[in-house]
């Protein structure tokens, strides 16, 4: 190659080098001169992004503090494809230990492989659906699963090839001991993830679940209303009772966060917050949770006795309208609702014909029966129909003389006392006393052969109306009925017929017609006690911020007066009294509560609701409502309560009896608030101030931390449990909470076994420690605790066998 040949290419492809550089300079200069605000805009979109940030929903509390709901953290398993190992072998691995820790599937797609007793073939060919059975099987009566288990290579690889780093759930609510053999082996797991969420836990379940209500998703057809209000179409939100009521303080207030994220979409770091996040109001309830527990039990064991399917009590304080406890049976556990209810088990609840999805104290309508019968004595008296000194005389029946032929004895419509003796002379107080009917059918209706008018439908209903019958009462919880005071022209309307003067003795004593809710009586008796104001029933009594500081205090409020003057409303108190009080009074022999001066007044409402098996003999209804409302201390009273026990036999044919059933429920009420201990223990003779707990003082003890959480408030908390052999949680055990080895925290376990310590004030480098105080061989729990995580700790007494062994190693 000559010279000039060498010289002509050198200089080709330097021109050609020099190009590229040129061509590469002018590209580097678009990029980033010309360009270069762009590109950095949509790179800066494609790393940070705009994340919200859930906010805890609000807990709430009884009236002395304890937890009657929580959010729960539960812990899920999920698999992200895109991290898994490339070598289908090792994928294997990880699905086989898998399938080993949560009793899983790998597959449920392949055909039985025989010859082969590998974990991975075993997995597949073996499985038995039975993961975590408490939690798989909602309902055990139906053993039917949520869902079949899905293989967990079937679940991965659904989305797979769209979607490699979407998250695949395999596993929800977790076992914490298998989340933490899970973390332990992380790096073994690759593509293995634990996911927390939060999910509402109802501690004491079928007992405040009509009070409570529950939480779920939005339905479809209402998204519309919750769209306006800043809501998500995924959100959860409050579905019934209290959670519905009081869902706007509940929720709490999402956050927004500027994170920033790789290649593949996984979140690096928070940059920058740009709504802070805030949680949800709690609620502290006027309830008092031992009196409701009280309650259930004694209102479960009458309907026991007498073959009743439903049954409600109700104590509010008079003074305010603060309920105090609020019964209505049957009931549900409302867990269902929000861990996810399947379709056969809303079928139960929903077909069940005892309702037991249905508040009955709120929304049961029932014939009040003699309890209404302070209504026309009031009313009667209010409007001088009769005084002080009024006296009819009670043969046990009053014959109601034929419109048409008044004289025709023959003719003439028979109205029963209760007593078919009679109650012989009897004026409004010793009416009241004895419940004596045939008083009450002519201070109602009038009696035409003593040209006695009485009250008339008109002012009857008028009375009723100012008790507050016909309305809603206002209780801050949804789905309240108004109840019925007939009319005339309600009569004309439903029945085409005309108003009889049989119909206002009916109503006069609580029968026919009328209909009422368990609370409209309880309120109408809570307005005697006090003297004559109504208050709104109310369960809510504090909202408070996530710190505990006072957002809004429930004040007592006036619905309504009676127009009754004091001295007629005296009257019918002194009537409440002689029913308990009096030898003969319809309570006196049931009422067992010593040391208190109390009034009430008995009530039983025949009804028919399966005719004519609900008849005797003579064609009379023998099937019937039990009622008892009383209030305590008579001169000024702190609690009134009512009861009511629907139908049931007590023997053979006898029909239920309000004296003979609902008062002593109401006895058993009125003892645990008052502190009087039942005749069994007085009779014991060996008080002991000693607290005897479950567990002997050399019970072994099995001490776990169980996992950690975050939350949203600027303080360390634990939550922990103490359970005994059987795993069942053991109440009244001293908890010690040690920081820096200073004991700061005595805690008692509650019903549950659980106990919980918070602490705002953290400072850095506190090491928390953990011991049961009566029990000093007991292994303790020691964590460094940091702002804003939560512990869960655990203390499990051993099996006797396994204690014996332990003490023999020592």
């Amino acid at each position: 190659m000559t010279d000039a040949q060498i010289q002509i290419r050198s200089f080709i492809f330097k021109t050609l080098v020099l190009f590229a550089f040129i061509v590469l300079f002018l590209q580097l200069w678009n990029l980033q001169i010309v360009n270069g605000e762009s590109y950095r805009e949509q790179a800066d979109a494609n790393r940070f992004r705009l994340a919200q940030v859930a906010a805890s929903r609000g807990v709430i509390y009884d009236r002395n503090g304890k937890l009657l709901v929580r959010n729960r953290p539960v812990y899920n398993v999920v698999v992200i494809p895109a991290y898994l190992p490339e070598d289908s072998t090792a994928e294997a691995r990880v699905f086989s230990r898998l399938s080993e820790l949560l009793n899983l599937p790998i597959t449920t797609q392949l055909e039985p492989v025989t010859g082969l007793n590998t974990g991975y073939f075993h997995a597949i060919n073996h499985h038995q659906y039975s993961r975590l059975p408490q939690r798989q099987i909602i309902n055990p009566r139906s053993r039917r699963y949520i869902n079949r288990p899905e293989g967990i290579r079937d679940a991965v690889n659904a989305n797979r090839v769209f979607a490699p780093f979407l998250a695949v759930t395999i596993a929800e609510d977790v076992d914490p001991i298998i989340v933490s053999k899970i973390e332990e082996e992380r790096l073994d797991l690759p593509g293995v993830q634990i996911d927390i969420s939060p999910s509402r836990d109802y501690i004491y379940k079928d007992l405040f679940s009509h009070m409570l209500g529950y939480i779920g998703p939005i339905p479809a057809e209402q998204f519309e209303n919750y769209e306006g209000l800043n809501y998500d179409l995924t959100d959860i939100v409050g579905l019934a009772g209290l959670e519905y009521q009081y869902e706007q303080w509940l929720r709490g207030i999402k956050g927004l966060e500027n994170i920033e994220v790789d290649v593949t979409g996984q979140k690096i770091r928070t940059v920058s917050q740009e709504v802070e996040v805030r949680p949800g109001h709690n609620l502290r309830l006027s309830i008092d949770l031992g009196l409701q527990q009280a309650t259930a039990e004694a209102l479960q064991e009458a309907m026991d006795e007498v073959n009743s399917k439903q049954g409600v009590s109700i104590s509010m304080n008079p003074q305010t309208g603060e309920i105090l406890a609020m019964v209505s049976l049957p009931s549900f556990d409302n867990n269902l609702f929000s861990r996810g209810i399947t379709a056969r088990e809303l079928s139960l609840l929903s077909e069940d014909p005892q309702a037991p999805l249905v508040d009955h104290t709120i929304a049961g309508l029932y014939p009040p029966g003699s309890i209404f019968k302070i209504i026309p004595a009031s009313g009667g008296l209010q409007e001088g129909t009769i005084t002080e000194q009024t006296t009819f005389v009670d043969e046990g029946v009053l014959y109601l003389p034929n419109l048409f032929q008044p004289d025709n004895r023959d003719l003439a419509q028979p109205f029963y006392c209760w007593l078919r003796g009679g109650h012989g002379p009897v004026n409004v107080v010793s009416a009241l006393a004895w419940s004596c009917n045939v008083f009450f059918y002519q201070v109602g209706g009038g009696y035409s052969p003593a040209e006695y008018e009485g009250l008339g439908l008109t002012k009857l209903g008028k009375y009723a109306q100012m008790y507050g019958l016909g309305q809603a009462t206002g209780i801050d919880l949804p789905g309240e009925s108004e109840g019925l005071v007939p009319t005339e022209r309600w009569k004309r309307l439903n029945y085409a017929e005309t108003w009889l003067t049989g119909d206002t003795y009916n109503m006069s004593i609580g029968q026919g017609f009328v209909l009422v809710t368990p609370l409209q009586m309880l309120n109408a008796y809570a307005s005697i006690a006090n003297g004559g104001t109504r208050y709104r029933p109310h369960l809510v009594k504090e909202i408070l911020d996530a710190d505990g500081n006072l957002v809004q205090q429930i004040e007592p409020e006036v619905i309504g007066r009676l127009d009754v003057d004091p001295q007629y409303i005296q009257l019918v108190r002194q009537g409440l009294w002689g029913a308990i009080n009096w030898e003969n009074g319809t309570a006196a022999k049931f009422f067992d509560v010593p040391g208190i001066d109390a009034s009430g007044k008995t009530g039983t409402a025949e009804f028919c609701d399966n005719y004519p098996a609900c008849l005797d003999r003579d064609g009379r209804v023998k099937t019937s409502h039990a009622w008892f409302v009383t209030y305590a201390p008579t001169n000024n009273p702190e609690i009134v309560t009512i009861v009511f026990v629907y139908g049931g036999k007590q023997g053979a044919g006898v029909a239920v009896q309000g004296s003979e059933v609902a008062v002593p429920v109401a006895s058993k009420i009125l003892r645990y608030y008052f502190n009087i201990p039942d005749e069994e223990e007085e009779g014991d003779g060996q008080a002991t101030d000693e607290t005897v707990t479950e567990f002997d003082l050399g019970t072994k003890f099995k001490a776990r931390l169980l996992g950690t959480d975050s939350w949203s408030r600027n303080e360390a908390n634990m939550s922990g449990f103490v359970l005994n052999a059987a795993g069942q949680g053991v109440s009244d055990i001293p908890v010690e909470v040690l920081i820096n080895g200073e004991v700061v925290a005595q805690l008692i376990s509650g019903e549950t076994g659980q106990f919980d310590y918070s602490r705002p004030d953290l400072v850095n480098d506190e090491t928390w420690q953990v011991r049961l105080a009566d029990f000093p061989d007991a292994p303790s729990l020691m964590f460094d605790a940091v702002e804003g995580v939560r512990y869960l700790v655990e203390f499990e007494a051993q099996p006797p066998q396994e204690t014996a062994a332990a003490v023999g190693t020592n």
